[in-house]
Order: C-alpha cells, then structure tokens, then sequence
C-alpha cells in the first residue's frame, strides 16, 4: 500500500470509528451512521470490523476454539453496505458486552467450501458462518454444526417464512438472514412504442422479447447461461416449474427425464436465442452491466440490478417495470427462483451462547430490517415479523428509493413465498402439483450443479454447438440420474427430510 492510500485509508478508519462512537451514544441513528458508513471504503470498514484470519492450533474433539472474548463472524460479503452494517450491530453489541467484540473475516465466495474445510481440519474458530445451503447437511454429520433450536424457538418457529429454516434430524442448524425472489425487469418505454402490453403469457413474453430484440442495437433480453455453479437453475427454474416438474421429486427420484420438461428447455432456449451470444457463457455481473447500460429490453435478476440502475442509470430506471416471469403453462407467473442464506455456528465456538446473542441481534428486529435495507428489494427479510416492518417502511416513504420504487419492491415481496431453488427445495413441484415450498435439500446437488453444471453444458450444447434440445435434454438427464444414482449408492441410508 503506498503512503497516500494509506493515510486515506487510516482516516476513514478513525471516521468509522467516530461514526460507531457516537451510534453508541446515541448522537447518531442507525439509517444516519449507515448512510455515513458506506460512502467508506470496504478496506476501512474491514478494519473497523476487526477483520483478519487467525488460526488456532489444531486439538482435540471437545476442546473449544478461538479467543472466549470475540465472536468471530465469517463471510464472502464485502460490499461497503454490509460491511457497514455489521460495524452498526458490532457497535450495539460491545455496548451490552463490555470486553467483547466480533471479529469480522472476509473470504472468497468462490472457494469457500476449500477455505472453510481446511478451517475446520485446523481447528479454526469461524464462528457465526454462511455456507451454501446444500453444505448444511453434510457440515451437520461431519459434527461442524451448533444446534440452534434454542434459538430459533426464542424467535419463535412461526415466525419463519416457509422453506427458510434448516432441519436436520429434527433439529435446527441455521438462522436464515435473507430469502428473495429473481423476476424480470423491463422496459416500459419500449414496449409503449412497440405497441405492446405487459406480457402475461409465454407467447406474449416470446413475442415481446424477438419483436424488441435489434431495435436500436439492443438485444431482446439479458439472461445468461455458463460454467459459473447454479448460474443456469437460477434462470431456467421458472420454466421448469411452470411445467409442473422439479429436477427430482421429494425422494430424490429423477423427473428432470420427463416430457414436459423437454418442453421447457425448448422454451427457454427460444427466449435465449434473444440474448447476446456473450451471456451464452457469462456471469451474474454481465447482466447487470449491459442492462444498466441500456443494451437490453428485457432482463432476469433478483432486486440488486434494481439497486444499481437507480444508482448508475436513472433514466433506465424511471423507464422500468419488474414483472413475474411468465415461463410456462402451469401456474403461469407464480413459480419463480429464489434463494435464501442462512448463519450456521461452529460446533466448537469458544462462547456459544454470546455467539448466539449476537446472531439473534443480526437476524431479528430493527436491526434485521437495516439489513434488508442495504440492498431494498434483494436481500428480503425472511421473518414475517421483519418483512412486516419492511412493507411499514416501504408504505411510509416519501422520498428515495423506497418510494420511488415501491411497485418493484412489492412485486418481489409479492413473489418470495413460491420462489425457490432445486438444490434446497427438491421436489416443491411435482406432477402439476404445489402445496407450497419447501425445505429439502438435495445431497447430491453440488454434482449436479459443478462448475460447469449439467444444466448449463446442456444449454451451451443447444445454442453453441447447435445440438437438438432433445439430444441434450436426454444426455443431461441421463447424467443428472447416473449422479443421484453414484451419491444414493455410498449413502444407502439416506432419506429425506422435509420441512416448510
């Protein structure tokens, strides 16, 4: 670091560090020191958190690690807005717990399975941690998991939306922090002077997407495929849905082979033809960039692209709608993706129960609803308690981005009940049949959706190498099958458990 990026960085430290003084005293609201904080960099806030990794020597079963003083709180977020909030409840916390502090580290979402293993072979104390749903399971029989049920019982079980706690062998494992739905985006000014309505049907919508596409040099619709792990289930789940089928059913018992579902990968595949070829093999940020520069009339994303074309290209933005996405003919626009994060705690934190206390701070009440503040729309409380203050604070707004953007914020809302995901909601539609969604991981879904998944080889087979979609639909099935079939056979006592 050279020395004037280090002084400006140690001065936003001492500006963070006046910022949570006077939280603490009360000179400061939350929405004030959080407006204040993330004009910040992520470098200072970091620090201010105390961020670092610290290994602990590796020892025995039942020892405890870490330092009984701090609780650490392990992450792959590090956007100033995040960073910023935790500084606020780390803030509150130290307050209430005199010599205690929490110790923030961040560290890379795209190895942190790696990172977190080699953490627990070395007895590192991660604390409170995030970890991809569908780990749950295995983290819980590798012993690496806290119960949690005191906790959620405290909260109170109904409190819960459904599908957003972690049940394993009758017991609770995390404490969700965020549920959201991905719909699409857009733009009304173009379907005005195209003379076309909001599309409420697939034809509607296929027609909507190719009449726009090449007007202007835009492409019909921004929605990708690629190598990136579960990029592909984000964007084709509602077509799989709304053909009444899942991957695999409640028992783990391939559907993904079955006929309907050939007919949502024609259609899906003919809405992307509408996309550049680009986002034939992309990631989630190329659609948020060529969206947000005008380049696209349709695109498909949870509420962060709302966020940032607020921020970046308001004119795009005051020319947007956000809709439900109409994939298919079962339950037309009511089917969506949705995923949801959750906080486990490390089975040997050296102090449980002040772990616990700070956990329940992150994820409850007022505070909880500043956390869904940092990113309106995306990250969706999943507490009926907390998204019933969001919609009091949406409805009371005057000005900003809440009242600005209360028809997008609320179609989101509207939509989080029915949005899920395959990999942790396995077989919430089935047969033309939804009771509602679920909790049901599936075990076998990180050889299911690798990097590249099945799914998004099969589709890059269709639109790059011009492979017939049913040539690749029965290989993909094919494949997805061979695997449930390989993890069933080393885990013959595996049975699955569902929860709402």
């Amino acid at each position: 670091m050279n020395t004037s990026r280090g002084s400006s960085v140690r001065a936003e430290l001492d500006q963070v560090k006046r910022l949570r003084t006077q939280l603490v005293s009360g000179d400061i609201s939350r929405r004030g020191f959080l407006t204040a904080a993330m004009g910040l960099s992520s470098t200072a806030l970091l620090a201010a958190c105390g961020g670092g990794l610290t290994q602990q020597p590796a020892g025995g079963e039942s020892e405890r690690s870490g330092d009984p003083n701090v609780v650490p709180l392990y992450t792959v977020e590090n956007d100033p807005a995040t960073l910023a909030f935790y500084n606020m409840v780390i803030a509150k916390f130290e307050k209430d717990h005199p010599g205690k502090t929490v110790k923030v580290t961040v560290y890379a979402d795209a190895n942190q399975l790696q990172y977190l293993t080699t953490a627990f072979q070395n007895n590192v104390d991660v604390g409170i941690f995030s970890p991809t749903v569908s780990m749950f399971s295995e983290f819980q029989q590798a012993g690496h998991l806290a119960e949690l049920d005191d906790l959620v019982n405290e909260i109170g079980q109904d409190d819960f939306l459904p599908g957003t706690r972690i049940v394993v062998d009758g017991h609770d494992y995390g404490i969700p922090l965020q549920s959201n739905s991905s719909l699409v985006y857009y733009r009304k000014d173009l379907l005005d002077a195209a003379g076309l309505s909001v599309p409420k049907n697939y034809d509607e919508y296929l027609n909507a997407v190719k009449t726009l596409h090449g007007q202007d040099n835009r492409v019909g619709i921004a929605m990708a495929v690629g190598a990136t792990a579960q990029l592909p289930l984000q964007f084709f789940a509602p077509y799989i849905y709304q053909a009444g089928w899942d991957y695999f059913d409640r028992d783990g018992n391939l559907t993904f082979d079955q006929p309907e579902v050939l007919d949502a990968v024609r259609r899906f595949t003919d809405i992307m033809k509408y996309a550049p070829k680009s986002l034939y093999n992309a990631a989630f940020g190329d659609i948020v960039t060529i969206y947000s520069a005008g380049q696209a009339a349709f695109a498909t994303f949870p509420g962060r692209l709302g966020v940032t074309i607020d921020q970046r290209a308001k004119k795009v933005a005051d020319n947007t709608g956000v809709m439900p996405i109409p994939a298919g003919p079962f339950m037309t626009g009511q089917l969506h993706f949705g995923s949801g994060q959750q906080y486990g705690l490390y089975s040997r934190t050296s102090d449980p129960e002040l772990a616990k206390d700070f956990l329940r701070r992150l994820t409850t009440g007022e505070d909880a609803l500043a956390f869904a503040l940092t990113v309106p729309g995306h990250l969706l409380p999943p507490l009926k308690s907390v998204l019933k203050l969001m919609q009091d604070k949406i409805a009371s707004a005057t000005e900003g981005y809440l009242a600005d953007r209360r028809d997008w914020l609320q179609t989101f809302i509207d939509q989080v009940p029915n949005a899920m995901t395959s990999s942790v909601s396995m077989g919430a539609v089935n047969n033309k049949t939804f009771d509602g969604k679920i909790l049901n991981i599936c075990p076998w879904a990180a050889d299911i959706w690798p990097s590249p998944p099945i799914d998004g080889s099969m589709f890059q087979d269709i639109l790059l190498k011009g492979e017939k979609p049913d040539a690749a639909w029965q290989k993909a099935a094919k494949a997805m099958g061979e695997k449930a079939e390989a993890w069933r056979a080393k885990n013959p006592d595996w049975k699955p458990e569902v929860s709402q």
